[in-house]
């Protein structure tokens, strides 16, 4: 792999994948849903409306004439965008015409397009999104459960923000936090594929625009949080055949840089100890139908927030939820052996081998570790230097039932 800073502050990773056909490249700024409140030097304290880093993904898209989505097209390339709580991406995936490909992603980013007309227009497509996604079972149950986990971190609102904040989105708002968060100095772009990296390289300096906007650093403020939960059990009834649990845990966000990588090997070490399909857990609650193929959980981490949630489709939550106070209860008392610790070390070790053949996994991944100044370098050693007694302590210390939270989706009653 390949890394360079350019003159710009751009952060640039190519990864060469001689012999295969197809080119990836994701463009990213350091700018996510939970940016809503900053300083400025000559604004003071800013506040914009939740939803609005997503609002702006979209009207990069917007183009004075012609189609975004068109232009790539001719090239034989496919373009998307997501937004995240901590980063806003910009990606296309092609197999011919990557180098036009990647000028035209540069010009996307760098050429907003906002109107009055453009942004009144865009925000009720937004808010049928946001209705959409209320009946989608998986978003709306991990949505209510951090409404619940959290009073004020801006974490518990969705990525889209609400109905209400999104109409209260102004053109002036939006390049505001285009002038602050898009400089090259906070963003980063990988390209994967059978690329030189000096022609790419070359190709990026070449077509990168002079940024003329704000630079420097940015001040980002977020409320303090309490250490409480919300709510410990929140139900909703959706449109569904069979009900939702979803348990989660609430942790302090205290790891920064190889702490933080160190502990999201660790938590997920932990989680595979109780839902990973070699459990001796995850047989016990399929063969007694606690669980099914949907069972599953994962730590979500930043240096701003930190949660863990599992759960399933089940037909009987609270059985479901007592059982899992056991199994945990039972991890917490008797740790685990070395040799399930190494088995599922082993297991970690391949699948990041693996990684690497997915050229959006491998791409994004870099950059997200990089804005988080998480050193993926150290990846394979610290899966190998993690230890039985680090596992325990996460399962005794983050696993704290008074900071727990569960929401249950039911169907409708008729």
């Amino acid at each position: 792999m390949f890394q360079e800073q350019l003159d710009n502050g751009l952060k640039v990773f190519i990864l060469p994948k001689p012999q295969f056909l197809r080119t990836y490249a994701v463009l990213s700024t350091n700018y996510g849903s939970i940016d809503s409140q900053f300083q400025l030097p000559e604004q003071g304290f800013v506040e914009v409306p939740p939803g609005i880093a997503h609002f702006l993904e979209h009207k990069l898209f917007e183009e004075e004439e012609g189609n975004a989505f068109d232009r790539f097209a001719q090239w034989g390339a496919s373009v998307n965008a997501f937004t995240s709580y901590t980063q806003t991406s910009y990606l296309f995936s092609t197999i011919e015409g990557w180098q036009e490909a990647l000028s035209d992603l540069i010009n996307l980013v760098n050429s907003p397009y906002l109107t009055t007309e453009n942004v009144e227009k865009e925000k009720g497509i937004i808010e049928q999104e946001l209705r959409m996604y209320e009946d989608h079972p998986d978003h709306r149950i991990h949505s209510v459960l951090l409404e619940n986990l959290y009073h004020v971190n801006p974490v518990r609102i969705d990525i889209g923000g609400t109905v209400e904040s999104v109409r209260a989105i102004t053109v002036e708002e939006l390049f505001n936090c285009y002038e602050t968060f898009y400089q090259p100095g906070n963003m980063a772009m990988a390209v994967v594929g059978d690329v030189d990296s000096e022609e790419t390289l070359g190709l990026i300096r070449q077509n990168y625009p002079t940024w003329q906007h704000r630079q420097g650093s940015i001040e980002r403020l977020y409320p303090d949080e309490p250490a409480e939960v919300v709510n410990p059990w929140v139900e909703e009834e959706l449109n569904i055949s069979r009900p939702r649990y979803l348990l989660g845990f609430k942790h302090e966000p205290i790891w920064q840089g190889e702490r933080l990588l160190r502990q999201q090997i660790v938590m997920s070490l932990v989680w595979r100890l109780v839902a990973g399909r070699s459990s001796q857990f995850f047989g016990d609650l399929y063969a007694r139908n606690l669980v099914d193929d949907s069972f599953g959980a994962s730590f979500n981490s930043s240096p701003q927030f930190a949660y863990s949630v599992v759960g399933s489709e089940t037909d009987n939550p609270e059985r479901l939820h007592e059982e899992l106070r056991k199994i945990i209860s039972q991890l917490q008392s008797s740790p685990p052996s070395s040799t399930d610790i190494d088995r599922l070390k082993r297991r970690i070790y391949g699948g990041h081998l693996a990684s690497y053949d997915s050229f959006e996994y491998v791409a994004n991944r870099l950059i997200t570790h990089y804005f988080s100044q998480t050193p993926y370098y150290r990846f394979l050693d610290l899966v190998r230097d993690v230890t039985v007694d680090e596992i325990q302590v996460a399962l005794n210390e983050q696993l704290d039932w008074k900071r727990s939270t569960v929401s249950v989706l039911r169907p409708v009653q008729t």
